[in-house]
Formats: C-alpha cells, sequence, structure tokens
C-alpha cells in the first residue's frame, strides 16, 4: 500500500475499502434504545426548565 491512498485510523494504515467498511459499521453501530433515552432526557430537561422560568417569574412578581 502506498502513501498516496492510505489514511490513517488510530494509527493504523488504511486502504479505501477498509475505511469505507470502518465507517460503515460505526453508523450501523447506533442504537435506537439509546437515541430514544437522549431524547427523552432532552425533552424532560426542556419541560423542566420551562417550568423553573415560569416559577422564577411567579416569585419576582410577587415580591414586586
Amino acid at each position: 500500500m502506498c502513501q498516496e491512498c492510505a489514511t490513517t485510523w488510530d494509527g493504523i494504515n488504511l486502504c479505501a475499502p477498509c475505511l469505507a467498511r470502518r465507517g460503515r459499521t460505526r453508523h450501523a453501530a447506533r442504537s435506537w434504545p439509546g437515541l430514544l433515552l437522549m431524547s427523552a432526557a432532552a425533552a424532560g430537561l426542556l419541560w423542566l426548565g420551562a417550568r423553573l422560568m415560569v416559577w422564577a417569574g411567579a416569585l419576582a412578581a410577587s415580591l414586586l
């Protein structure tokens, strides 16, 4: 393998077909449960932030 067609990945020189295969396996390894869990966590934090802002606004209005 020559230097022109080799790409370094984690310190290993790989050819284009091997590099493409590694890219596909990483992309295919994404897990749907993890994505759903992160989406639920983000939605929960958004809801919690909105509730906290409303509470803080109501508290500030009652103090003024």
